[in-house]
């Protein structure tokens, strides 16, 4: 399975090289962009290869999915309304010397961020599994209803969509306002 991922993947990344400039410029452009990037994976979700047994695999697949979603459409949003990046001629690429204030800033920076994301996922974890078991009746600790398809996808999809967009759009403008950048 491994070695059969790499091999689409690498296939894949040689076809669609020539279309990559395509593709970003409507990932970060496009105003169907949102709209593209939620339906597409959530389609995908929906349409999974159905198992006569209970496997993780569908919700595996549905928090990476979401998670991009959620991740692209704050990219777009970025671009849409933020700040530009710098292109001034001091603009410096490179690593800086570790220094203590700098180790610092990076440690804040992560613990922000972490806190956000975990803050954001259980959250959404429990509004979404709370608005499904009203929806459909069940309580939310129930193991077998949360693995039902209209259950599992929803609730898979929405929070870590939700966790990919605040990783991309909040946690930035946290450490914004908070003096971390």
């Amino acid at each position: 399975d491994v070695i059969g991922g790499a091999l689409i993947s690498a296939v894949l990344l040689v076809l669609l090289y020539p279309a990559w400039d395509a593709i970003d410029d409507f990932l970060l452009t496009s105003p169907f962009c949102p709209l593209v990037s939620i339906v597409v994976p959530l389609v995908l979700c929906y349409n999974y290869p159905k198992l006569e047994y209970y496997s993780p695999t569908r919700g595996d697949t549905t928090t990476i999915l979401g998670a991009g979603a959620g991740a692209t459409v704050g990219f777009w949003l970025n671009n849409q309304y933020a700040v530009p990046a710098d292109t001034s001629a001091d603009f410096q690429l490179g690593f800086p010397l570790l220094t203590g204030k700098i180790a610092v800033l990076m440690l804040a920076r992560f613990f922000v961020g972490i806190l956000v994301v975990l803050l954001t996922r259980q959250l959404m974890k429990n509004v979404v599994l709370g608005l499904l078991g009203y929806r459909y009746k069940f309580p939310v600790d129930d193991l077998k209803a949360r693995r039902r398809l209209e259950v599992e996808v929803p609730y898979k999809f929405i929070t870590y969509s939700s966790v990919g967009f605040s990783a991309t759009v909040l946690v930035p403008l946290l450490h914004e306002l908070l003096g971390l950048m």
